[in-house]
């Protein structure tokens, strides 16, 4: 008998080498998805380290060894970008005070705005990896993020493919609270955020309220071990605004299954969760398989 499901796609993977990853992803990645049953596998740079190019010394980190890996498996990997956003030039005076708000021209390069259109334009990466804990921003830094934003909706246009924005979002600072996701979110309703680890831990009692009525924001399940932090969000809006990784490789899959499993009401809720919600954004139609 022909059926159709929807194709599992795990939104949270790093690859890459650095003294706390050693994941080839050339070699180990495809067999890691197959044994984990992921169809398609959102990757990017590990956090620690992470660099716009690949630099001589390593060639396993860079958003350009992103591209690779999801150049070597077009149909299995969707790839993001990881961008350092304080490199960009100023606008305007901020010191000596005698000048602030005064314009400043004396840099005008933008590096962070150049390597945002080269990963989505040149590479073909799907979006951006934030982790603004690790990486000292608050996601809702207006001066800092929103031209980024800005250039990224624009680009969403010029490619004619959805972006996706993953954000490190466990409210372990104020820098990812739910609160600023939710004031990013809002601000950018054309452009997809993903609240990897939909405030685990910190964000209880604040998720559902303040994130639940902004709609192009998802949960997301990422090693989100504690039910009670998205139970309220699960039972107001449903399964068709979370979805699910396994912030491989440093986390087993069947821990996301485990979280999945123990959030869902039955196995279309499931089906949805691991990577309906996705697909359908995305434009993935349903896979065919057959049941003996």
């Amino acid at each position: 008998m022909s059926t159709e499901r929807w194709p599992v796609i795990d939104t949270h993977f790093h690859v890459g080498v650095n003294t706390i990853n050693t994941f080839i992803a050339e070699d180990d990645l495809i067999p890691w998805m197959d044994e984990a049953k992921i169809d398609i596998q959102i990757i990017f740079q590990v956090n620690e380290g992470f660099t716009h190019r690949t630099p001589e010394w390593n060639p396993y980190l860079g958003n350009d060894y992103v591209a690779k890996i999801q150049k070597m498996f077009p149909e299995r990997v969707i790839g993001l970008a990881t961008i350092n956003p304080w490199h960009q030039a100023p606008k305007n005076y901020v010191f000596p005070l005698s000048k602030r708000g005064q314009s400043f021209n004396a840099v005008t390069a933008s590096p962070t705005l150049d390597e945002v259109e080269r990963c989505i334009v040149d590479l073909g990466l799907w979006g951006l990896k934030m982790h603004p804990l690790e990486h000292g921003y608050a996601v809702n830094n207006a001066d800092l993020i929103h031209p980024i934003m800005d250039r990224l909706t624009e680009l969403q246009e010029k490619v004619n493919r959805k972006l996706i924005m993953v954000v490190h979002a466990m409210g372990d600072t104020i820098f990812n609270s739910p609160e600023a996701v939710a004031d990013i979110g809002k601000c950018y309703p054309d452009l997809l955020f993903l609240m990897a680890h939909s405030g685990f831990v910190w964000g209880y009692g604040t998720v559902a309220r303040v994130v639940g009525p902004c709609e192009n924001v998802m949960f997301d399940l990422t090693t989100c071990a504690q039910k009670s932090v998205v139970l309220e969000a699960y039972e107001k809006y449903g399964a068709q605004r979370f979805t699910a990784g396994t912030d491989g490789p440093f986390a087993s899959p069947s821990v996301k299954m485990a979280i999945v499993e123990d959030v869902a009401n039955s196995e279309e809720e499931k089906e949805l969760i691991l990577g309906g919600n996705l697909a359908r954004y995305l434009g993935i139609p349903k896979d065919k398989r057959i049941e003996y």
